[in-house]
């Protein structure tokens, strides 16, 4: 990707340029001239998109007034623009760019702050001073700079840094005025992040957890500089799609000894480019042993090479991503998940020996032959409501929303689809589940000609409703301020605990299509990936007719394994009401055929030694394919992949 000074106003005079202007700038504060364009971006496709315009290694001089213009257009049509400018707090373009994890933290006074915006209640004019908060990580309340008039309870002009995670802060503030000027809060999270021009008017003036990205129709931010001794340089920089990060293991992942060297490999595929500027690999190692190793590479066309080992059974996780010279990672368009170029994957020692973190309760069975007699308890009654297919065309398939009556607090909710003039017992079902979260269900136009399919969701909630409805829904789920099936004291009770009414709806989908004509009688086939993996693992466990259990990066496997010092994932903490749930309690019971059908060696959501738990207790036939290089959501390009099974 080549960066030309194509900016009809420069001209180069023996490596000195003329300063071009910006005309968005000039169109709405015509005093503001002499400024040169660093960067642009839309912050609501950020992590998407990166820069639209990235000239931020293109420019170098004596940096002399910083500035930022944000355009925001509302769903209603309605444009709110403010730009403000200040002394530099920083001596280069990209450090007072859009910041990134483990870019510097910028916690400080700014000199000769002005402010010029049509937002109404903004402050305009010039002032002394300023304050900026501009960091790639999370924070908190506290008002860590003592600012004065800034609260140490809410979220506003004086906040507090905590150096981990990734939510990010992008504000400048006018504190003598008690006023945010603007806000780009939650750097990562594209329409959901926080952006905002004065204080908000709803919950934290500085709008962090508004999430109102989503408000606006266009947002346009254009970061802008003044400078002497400016220079223009030519570069060429590396466009990301064109860019591979992969990393191999010199033996099978999977087949290394205790404190045997594993060698990784992690080759930089440029596709071809030749870029000017320099590039490096930032790396880490994590593992079962609580060890961490760091370190930068810097991109030459030769591998990186890491050598580790573990001593005890357990994985090896290895990151490295591909970062500028300024540490701030590369963008590029990839699955939900991975906005980042890296590589994120591992190794193991002897994962067949790994064992639960916990014990099961002695009571299991027990409890669980009381949670079918509540659901028996409930008559089998549903409902089903043909949806018309759309005109013109002829489906393989019809396709039925359905509601089943169900213990618990709400019924089963999904879809089924059956073919088209299926005979009775002719046909195989398959039950599928979803994923974490909650977000509308919508009916399919099709199903497929083989099978009776029925896919629901994990909550039921009403189906096709308006998104406004499951936003709700999802505020009304959450317990004690946590998100759902996360709150350790609904949790500590296996019969209050969130996952209660998921797993009886899981056995009440099972009944209802055992009881449909066209079942054949014979084959019950549950699959879901993540959440949806959980709850297939519970189904196969729970009900003998289930005859092929297809999960897929299945969630929630060994809760307790951090007990023994293993890599956590992202699930809810564990206490002894959540092992009634836990999937390698349930495995153990599986009578049928299990495929995983994904684990990724770089998965810490779920993470591979609790997938290894998972799959060491089943003792049906049984197969795993282990994924190098893919997260939760994220596959590379023809992985590596490692099959384990036992018939």
């Amino acid at each position: 990707m080549k960066f030309y000074c194509g900016f009809a106003a420069l001209a180069l005079l023996g490596g000195v340029s003329l300063q071009a202007e910006v005309p968005e700038l000039l169109e709405l504060v015509p005093e503001a001239k002499g400024y040169e364009l660093i960067a642009k971006l839309n912050p609501t496709r950020w992590a998407a998109d990166g820069y639209q315009t990235d000239r931020t290694e293109m420019l170098s001089g004596d940096l002399k007034r910083v500035g930022y213009l944000l355009k925001l257009t509302g769903n209603d049509g309605k444009m709110q623009w403010v730009f403000t400018a200040m002394d530099p707090f920083a001596d280069t373009a990209a450090k007072v760019a859009v910041p990134y994890p483990g870019s510097p933290t910028f916690q400080t006074y700014v000199t000769n702050l002005e402010v010029a915006s049509n937002v109404e209640g903004v402050k305009t004019g010039t002032f002394e001073k300023g304050n900026i908060e501009f960091w790639g990580c999370n924070y908190a309340p506290g008002n860590g700079k003592q600012i004065p008039g800034a609260s140490s309870q809410s979220f506003d002009f004086g906040d507090a840094p905590t150096g981990d995670a990734n939510y990010g802060s992008m504000q400048v503030h006018n504190f003598q005025e008690k006023q945010t000027v603007f806000a780009f809060n939650k750097l990562q999270a594209n329409q959901n992040c926080d952006l905002g021009i004065g204080n908000s008017p709803n919950g934290n003036p500085d709008w962090t957890f508004t999430s109102s990205g989503k408000n606006y129709k266009s947002a346009e931010l254009y970061i802008v500089g003044k400078y002497e001794n400016l220079t223009v340089k030519e570069v060429v920089a590396l466009n990301p799609k064109n860019v591979r990060v992969v990393g191999t293991t010199d033996k099978n992942p999977l087949s290394y000894a205790p404190g045997e060297t594993m060698t990784f490999t992690i080759t930089t595929e440029l596709g071809g480019q030749k870029p000017t500027l320099d590039y490096f690999l930032d790396w880490t190692r994590s593992g079962d042993d609580g060890k961490t190793e760091k370190g930068r590479a810097k991109v030459t066309g030769e591998p990186l090479v890491i050598k580790t080992s573990i001593d005890k059974p357990g994985f090896v996780r290895i990151i490295a991503k591909l970062v500028d010279k300024n540490g701030r990672s590369m963008n590029t368009r990839e699955l939900w998940g991975q906005a980042i170029l890296s590589f994120e994957g591992g190794a193991g020692v002897q994962p067949e020996k790994l064992t639960a973190g916990a014990e099961e309760p002695k009571d299991f069975d027990a409890f669980w032959q009381k949670q079918k007699a509540r659901l028996a308890a409930v008559p089998l009654k549903y409902e089903m409501k043909k949806v018309e297919p759309k005109a013109g065309t002829t489906p393989k398939a019809d396709v039925y929303a359905v509601t089943i009556d169900c213990a618990g607090p709400r019924p089963v909710t999904g879809y089924l689809t059956i073919p088209v003039g299926a005979k009775e017992k002719s046909l195989p079902a398959q039950a599928n589940y979803f994923g974490y979260g909650v977000g509308a269900q919508r009916p399919p136009q099709d199903g497929p000609a083989d099978r009776i399919n029925l896919s629901i969701n994990a909550h039921g909630f009403l189906l096709n409703q308006p998104d406004s409805y499951y936003s709700d829904f999802s505020n009304k789920i959450k317990s004690n301020g946590q998100i759902y099936a996360f709150d350790p004291k609904q949790n500590s009770n296996p019969e209050t605990a969130y996952f209660n009414g998921m797993a009886l709806r899981v056995m009440r989908s099972l009944e209802f299509l055992k009881q449909l004509p066209q079942w054949n009688g014979r084959d019950l086939i549950v699959s879901g990936g993540s959440q949806g993996g959980l709850q297939t693992i519970w189904a196969a466990g729970l009900d003998p007719d289930v005859s092929l259990a297809r999960p897929n990066i299945p969630w929630c496997c060994d809760l307790n394994g951090s007990s023994k010092g293993r890599i956590r994932g992202w699930f809810p903490g564990y206490v002894d009401g959540l092992a009634y749930y836990d999937t390698v309690n349930h495995a153990k019971r599986i009578k049928c055929p299990v495929e995983i059908t994904r684990a990724g060696l770089g998965d810490y959501t779920c993470p591979p030694s609790g997938v290894a738990v998972l799959y060491n207790v089943i003792k049906a036939p049984k197969k795993i394919l282990w994924f190098q290089g893919s997260t939760h959501g994220f596959v590379p390009k023809n992985p590596q992949i490692f099959v384990q099974e036992s018939k």
